[in-house]
């Protein structure tokens, strides 16, 4: 059966290439594809920005295809787009059936099955339904009973809600993402590459949706795949594409099974060791006081770390003020003390940090503000990546956000979350949020940093708020020398000192934010 997948994205590279790299390619649709694809289907992969021409290239598609099934993914701030492929869909070919996947569709079930275009959603995992309805449909059959899918009845319109399945613990029957699909719309297909290493995260920050969707089933929520399952796609990977020589390891956080971090880690180093041509990693690590209060462990962490040519850790500080850490973030236990001596002595082992910074959340001040860079100044990591709190439906601080009657009447604005302030605070207000958001990198950084590396900071912190500014730039940097020689020198992520020079280990800043 011919099956179509779309993924929609808001900061594009050009209309034929709006992907810069694989490390933005999502793991929710590629893995539903993928499965579709083992599964003997036609699986056709298409990826829509603001300038794509999708009414011209849905209807040569489905005029020379025919499929029968469109599997469509969205968060929140990008259903509006994704809603209106669907009624593009229904509009070419109203037997089409039409599927949404992703956390919209789980975190807002009752208002995205309202969409009319739309024959059903996913609640949930679907990387085992969505086989399933793929099997029924090809057999003739109207969708029905399959767990974890909300289907609509075609001649009554009831919805038929089937309950959640629980969670799949054994993460190596997910079959490795089909990148082949995703080639078509990368402009630099070779670069580094990201590999699912877990789901879940034991931790219930209030502006993540992990602790919403651990909610959604029974079973384990937060899962390892085996570091023999991980090798083997990382050298898969590395065969496909000679040249990549970064591999980011996602998850949220690494910390997550310690004991399971740690033979992860070995099992890298004795890969790693075996290659002629060494890869570098990074990974995800939420501090926690029990960890970084005692330097013998971590110091045993980070030793694991060389070993293993993990080169970078993201880190999230995500504000320098404890009460709003604590009060609001609802962030695991750490004090600054504590982050800056870590990260300090990562450097030590040639482990670069990166650290994530969350600002203008319902609650906070400028002052608390000014604390968040009092922390970066002071321990002037390698790199920053910097956010703009964005209220997603499902969280408790969106609640929060509602209570507080922060969020605008019309709603927020559905393009460049986490680059757009669109909320309006008592204590730090939007126009205030939006200058610091690009004034950050001169606060942090002058003094320790070049001026010129500083402005161009600056300078991509302003274009972020512009689709199609950003878009430019990111084009520039891809088919331009000098563009990309700039970038390369001043925005590719962290440096690490290695005694003789300093080695770039890769990008840090475009897989979850689509900075340019």
């Amino acid at each position: 059966m011919r099956i179509g997948c779309v993924y929609s994205i808001e900061n594009y590279c050009s209309i034929d290439k709006p992907l810069r790299s694989p490390m933005e390619i999502p793991f929710g649709i590629s893995i539903i594809a993928t499965v579709l694809k083992v599964a003997k289907h036609d699986v056709d992969l298409f990826v829509i920005s603001p300038v794509t021409p999708v009414r011209k290239i849905l209807e040569e598609y489905i005029k020379e295809k025919k499929p029968q099934l469109f599997c469509l993914s969205a968060v929140s701030s990008q259903f509006p787009p994704i809603e209106r492929v669907a009624a593009l869909i229904k509009e070419i070919d109203p037997d089409i059936f039409v599927i949404l996947g992703g956390h919209h569709a789980s975190l807002a079930p009752e208002q995205a099955i309202e969409c009319a275009n739309l024959d059903a959603i996913c609640v949930s995992e679907g990387d085992g339904p969505v086989v399933e309805l793929a099997k029924q449909l090809e057999e003739g059959k109207w969708p029905s009973g399959i767990s974890n899918i909300w289907i609509r009845q075609p001649k009554t319109g009831e919805i038929e809600r089937n309950p959640t399945a629980p969670f799949n613990e054994d993460l190596d029957t997910i079959p490795h993402v089909d990148r082949t699909l995703w080639e078509p719309w990368i402009a630099n297909p070779g670069e580094e590459a990201s590999i699912l290493v877990g789901r879940g995260c034991p931790y219930k920050c209030t502006y993540c949706s992990n602790h919403a969707m651990e909610e959604l089933a029974e079973g384990q929520y937060v899962r390892y795949r085996s570091s023999e399952d991980m090798i083997s796609e990382i050298e898969y990977l590395t065969k496909q594409y000679p040249q990549m020589q970064h591999i980011y390891l996602e998850i949220e956080t690494v910390g997550a099974d310690i004991v399971k971090g740690i033979d992860l880690f070995e099992k890298l180093a004795e890969y790693n060791n075996a290659r002629k041509e060494k890869l570098s990693f990074r990974i995800n690590l939420a501090l926690h006081s029990n960890f970084v209060r005692i330097e013998e462990k971590y110091r045993k962490f980070l030793e694991l770390c060389q070993k293993a040519n993990v080169t970078a850790l993201n880190v999230g500080l995500e504000s320098g003020s404890y009460r709003v850490r604590r009060e609001i973030l609802r962030r695991p236990r750490y004090t600054n003390d504590e982050l800056i001596g870590f990260c300090r002595t990562a450097r030590e082992y040639g482990v670069a940090t990166s650290l994530l910074v969350l600002m203008g959340v319902p609650g906070e001040t400028f002052e608390d503000y000014m604390e968040t860079v009092g922390v970066v100044r002071d321990l002037q990591p390698e790199d920053v990546q910097l956010s703009i709190f964005y209220p997603y439906l499902g969280t408790d601080l969106y609640n929060v956000a509602v209570e507080h009657g922060v969020i605008p009447a019309g709603g927020t604005e559905e393009s460049n979350e986490r680059h757009r302030a669109t909320l309006n605070l008592k204590d730090f207000p939007k126009w205030q949020i939006q200058f610091e958001f690009i004034y950050f990198w001169l606060r942090c950084f002058k003094g320790h940093w070049s001026a010129d590396k500083i402005f161009l900071k600056m300078l991509r912190a302003f274009l972020l708020r512009f689709t199609n500014l950003s878009a430019l730039a990111r084009y520039l940097i891809v088919n331009n020398r000098f563009c990309k020689y700039i970038f390369k020198t001043y925005m590719e992520g962290p440096k690490r000192v290695t005694g003789k020079k300093e080695d770039s280990i890769g990008t840090l800043a475009s897989y979850h934010t689509g900075e340019l």
